[in-house]
């Protein structure tokens, strides 16, 4: 406990001014910001340094922007041609007439979508450059250095030509309707109405190809029936043929019945020469014309017994080779009317081919534009200025947030 008659000692304090907060008042009564503070005079005073942050994001991009819209960028110009695959419907006999008439023409949808992948494929970019020189068309000298091709960020390789073909040319179904649209770009309109035409001729190509493929397998198998059956009758004609050769008949049944013909005559004449010889032997027995009746009736027993062998006797007797001719008729027969239905076939494959036919119909023609319809240069300017007006927005609110946060 101190006394009151102790000295008292004086101690010095030592007061340390806080952190700024960011704000202080300024002796006009203003709010200043620590950040304002620590900025230099020039900094403060300098015009690109108050505005550097919205010149390079916004005034730089638009700036070039319009330089390249309307000073540098090239016309582009569209050239659209619309068409639809159609196939026939029907089968049997009917003619092509009759087909149209009564059953028409139908879509058909799987070969549209066919074509339109062959006119964005690498097959109808070769057959451009093969047929309508590609190359010089999309290098045209009213080309700019970035639409043109090759340019100075594209290598010239077939996978970015390829890539560029693609952004040139387009093609869109209508599944509703079945009908295809081409687009062309090109930057003169006659060489995008020249190319649009082209891929409609390769078009067309694609459907005949397609179509003759189909005819060729179609009656492909019906053509290989015909031809083996073919083979099969001459082959049974030439076995019939060595069978009359070895035989010496030319149609065993025309032989069969000739000779029993032949025998039915013969027996009959030997009926009557009996019943003459009887005669004589009951009125006049001494009669000499017997011994010649008899001669005669012998005579005519022995052909008749020789032609009764030659036709069912022996081995070598005509019956004996009926069997076999028989076979061979029979076989030919079936040969025969196997090529008759192996050619009725082809027939109506080569008639049911005909008639599943697909058909590319131009809808529209190629048109030929009278102004350009790319670059849209108000458009384009338009969206370059709000992108930058967005990024330099986004910016700055994120700068600032991290200097009031560095404080």
């Amino acid at each position: 406990m101190t006394h009151l008659d102790e000295p008292m000692t004086i101690r010095e304090i030592k007061l340390t001014p806080l952190a700024s907060r960011g704000e202080l008042v300024a002796s006009n009564g203003e709010l200043v910001s620590a950040f304002e503070q620590q900025q230099a005079p020039e900094a403060r005073t300098s015009f690109f340094g108050r505005y550097n942050l919205f010149i390079l994001t916004v005034v730089v991009p638009c700036f070039l922007s319009a330089l390249y819209l309307f000073l540098i960028a090239s016309d582009r110009y569209v050239s659209e041609a619309q068409f639809i695959v159609r196939s026939a419907s029907g089968s049997g006999y009917e003619s092509a007439q009759t087909m149209v008439e009564s059953r028409g023409l139908s879509k058909a949808k799987d070969e549209t979508f066919v074509v339109g992948k062959y006119i964005e494929s690498r097959d109808a970019l070769d057959w451009l450059i093969r047929n309508e020189d590609l190359r010089s068309v999309f290098s045209r000298p009213e080309a700019d250095f970035v639409n043109r091709f090759p340019n100075f960020f594209t290598r010239d390789t077939r996978e970015s030509y390829y890539k560029y073909y693609r952004r040139m040319v387009t093609s869109v179904i209508d599944e509703s309707t079945g009908i295809s649209t081409i687009s062309v770009v090109a930057f003169t309109p006659e060489d995008a109405q020249r190319l649009a035409a082209a891929l409609l001729r390769s078009a067309e190509d694609l459907i005949n190809r397609i179509n003759e493929r189909a005819e060729r397998d179609a009656v492909g198998y019906a053509d290989k029936d015909v031809v083996r059956t073919h083979e099969r009758v001459a082959d049974v004609e030439h076995r019939l043929k060595l069978f009359r050769s070895e035989a010496g008949f030319v149609d065993a049944q025309h032989e069969s019945a000739a000779a029993l013909q032949t025998i039915t005559r013969l027996s009959t004449e030997l009926a009557q020469i009996q019943t003459s010889l009887q005669q004589h032997q009951t009125l006049t027995p001494d009669s000499p014309a017997l011994a010649s009746l008899r001669e005669k009736a012998k005579s005519y027993q022995d052909e008749i017994l020789r032609r009764k062998l030659a036709t069912a006797g022996d081995n070598v007797s005509i019956a004996s080779k009926m069997d076999t001719y028989d076979e061979l008729m029979l076989e030919k027969m079936i040969a025969e009317k196997a090529l008759a239905s192996a050619e009725n076939n082809r027939l109506m494959a080569q008639q049911s081919a005909t008639q599943q036919h697909l058909y590319l119909q131009t809808v529209v023609e190629p048109n030929v534009a009278d102004i350009p319809t790319y670059p849209r240069r108000f458009l384009y300017f338009l969206l370059t200025f709000v992108c930058s007006v967005t990024i330099f927005v986004i910016i700055r609110n994120m700068r600032q947030f991290a200097y009031e946060h560095a404080l």
